[in-house]
């Protein structure tokens, strides 16, 4: 057998054995920075970031320094380049597209639920967001995921190996347009993974409330409330990138923006 033959041959071999190595995923975005008349709103990362960022964190080094005391970005803790490429947005769409998902408002408290399917939330309602929008009039998917329905596709993500004692694991699995989030709030420790595009963080430790309105979207915050923050008055900040996780203690005060259509999943530590 000729060698360009026996390499075409071994490519069809390697493609068909895992199939999800081919699709929308090899563009970089999953498919989901989608391009149209309206462009993603104009939000850039910070000017520094003031979150540690670590790659080779040991456990113990996790409990002594960070896991009580302040947030860590972790790189390379796992790898969820499968989980990734079956979050493409086609991939997504061919398995999920006729589930019906929750939406809640995006305001500190998200009292308000809508159920809608999948694909008319990411057809429809995917798209950046008005910086003129209150909360309460902003829908974004993230927790409240039907368990059962995805479970196929959660069977896949490797969650960070490090864990707390007495604390018992949770997945919230999401997809926002660029320039959402979710305004200042707070509730036990957990994980925030990247899955596609990126998300930037604000965070205050929990005995510092921040100066913001719980039906003000995060970039409305942004915009108004924090240029005029003096340099002791600002949040620890960063912006996680696709495959990044960041850890939050508990009861840490934080906000969210997406910068671009983001994919992300979450691991609450309750």
């Amino acid at each position: 057998m000729a060698p360009r033959v026996r390499l075409l041959l071994l490519f069809v071999i390697w493609t068909l054995a895992d199939p999800v190595r081919l699709g929308s995923d090899s563009e970089g975005d999953g498919g989901w920075q989608q391009r149209g008349p309206r462009e993603p709103a104009a939000v850039a990362e910070e000017e520094r970031c003031t979150v540690e960022r670590r790659a080779d964190l040991s456990y113990a080094e996790f409990v002594q320094y960070y896991a009580f005391s302040r947030p860590v970005i972790l790189q390379g803790l796992t790898d969820n380049s499968r989980f990734r490429a079956l979050c493409s947005r086609e991939r997504l769409l061919a398995s999920f597209g006729n589930n019906v998902v929750r939406l809640s408002t995006a305001n500190t408290y998200s009292y308000q639920k809508v159920d809608l399917p999948f694909q008319e939330y990411v057809e429809q309602l995917l798209h950046p967001q008005d910086p003129t929008s209150l909360g309460n009039d902003t829908l974004y998917f993230f927790g409240d995921n039907n368990f059962t329905e995805w479970a196929s596709l959660f069977q896949h993500y490797s969650p960070p190996t490090f864990s707390l004692l007495g604390t018992t694991p949770a997945y919230s699995f999401g997809i926002a347009g660029a320039g959402s989030g979710v305004p200042f709030h707070w509730h036990g420790p957990g994980f925030s993974e990247v899955i596609y595009g990126r998300k930037r963080w604000f965070l205050y430790p929990h005995e510092k409330t921040p100066e913001f309105h719980p039906n003000e979207t995060t970039l409305s915050w942004l915009q108004n409330i924090y240029p005029a923050l003096t340099p002791s008055a600002r949040p620890l900040e960063c912006t996680i990138h696709t495959g990044e996780v960041l850890y939050f203690p508990d009861r840490w005060w934080h906000a969210t923006l997406n910068l671009d259509t983001s994919v992300f999943i979450s691991t609450f530590l309750s």
